[in-house]
């Protein structure tokens, strides 16, 4: 069966199924299964693995964050996408520190989804991944309806473990580094003015080209990437 399989780990079924609603509208995804225990997670992945797995997590409580490490240190090589709030700088960090691959916001869309995917570690077959066509067919109604009640297998070209390159280095200028470290702590663009002297609109104009030389759509991933790569501790 061509595809990637990507499985869905959360504690709440309606999160669970709608994150798999949006997952199996991706063309390169040919199985979606989704988790709701930890215990019936780790006994699936002590006999088979997926090509991906996402573990959503909770301000309330660090189940998923205990879960994913939990996963990655039995199965260190798979590859793990955290997903959770986009602003929750905390989660941010200690996902990158459990080996995470990526961390995603929970109302990504489906084609924000295909990009994490893709960037935690697989390879579609070229001009089939998540660029391929015009994003609006992206979940349009061919699309298999996810009905939650068993896994779900839809078309799609292969997917295969990517081999891991080394990224090119990315220089952030003095105040993108101060803004970059604001944002990992949480802090509004207006508290990282006041601090800096600097006015929000300013702080703005540095969080945009900060996100450019990262390659990050939002705060959340700059951050991760920002951990990812060293630049921050």
């Amino acid at each position: 069966m061509g595809g990637a399989t990507v499985w869905v780990f959360d504690e709440r079924r309606r999160v669970r199924d709608d994150v798999a609603a949006r997952l199996v509208a991706l063309p390169f995804v040919g199985r979606v299964e989704a988790v709701g225990d930890a215990a019936s997670l780790l006994a699936r992945l002590a006999t088979r693995q997926p090509d991906v797995l996402m573990v959503g997590t909770q301000r309330a409580t660090d189940n998923g964050l205990a879960v994913a490490t939990q996963v990655l240190r039995t199965h260190p090589a798979l590859s793990v996408v955290v997903l959770g709030a986009p602003d929750d700088a905390e989660t941010v960090r200690a996902a990158v520190a459990t080996g995470a691959r990526g961390y995603l916001r929970w109302d990504a869309s489906p084609v924000e989804m295909g990009l994490g995917i893709s960037r935690a570690g697989l390879r579609v077959e070229p001009g089939r991944g998540p660029h391929a066509g015009p994003l609006s067919s992206v979940g349009a109604s061919s699309a298999p309806a996810w009905s939650g009640s068993s896994a779900l297998v839809s078309s799609g070209p292969t997917v295969r473990a990517a081999v891991r390159v080394d990224v090119p280095a990315v220089s952030l200028s003095v105040r993108e580094m101060q803004v970059l470290t604001g944002m990992s702590q949480g802090k509004s663009n207006a508290q990282i003015g006041r601090e800096l002297y600097l006015s929000e609109d300013t702080i703005k104009t540095h969080a945009r080209r900060l996100f450019r030389k990262l390659g990050a759509k939002d705060r959340a991933e700059a951050v991760a990437t920002g951990f990812r790569r060293g630049m921050m501790s």
